[in-house]
């Protein structure tokens, strides 16, 4: 992937992971009656931010080796 491609996926991964984190947040205003679902929305979230921060990761080695700013 070049720069351009490897920016593009860290930023939809940055939007998907944030959408993520407001659905875990708009759950709890569910609670109690949507508790059952509670360990299945975290483990979405928890795997969406663990491939954005990758994503990033990725985005800023390929900006650092061409000598760009992340």
């Amino acid at each position: 992937m070049d720069l351009k491609e490897l920016e593009a996926r860290y930023r939809k991964l940055a939007r998907q992971a944030a959408e993520t984190a407001m659905e875990l947040h708009d759950l709890t205003e569910e609670l109690p009656g949507a508790y059952q679902r509670i360990e299945e929305v975290a483990q979405k979230a928890m795997a969406k931010h663990r491939e954005w921060a990758e994503a990033k990761e990725a985005f800023e080695r390929a900006s650092a080796s061409r000598g760009g700013v992340a």
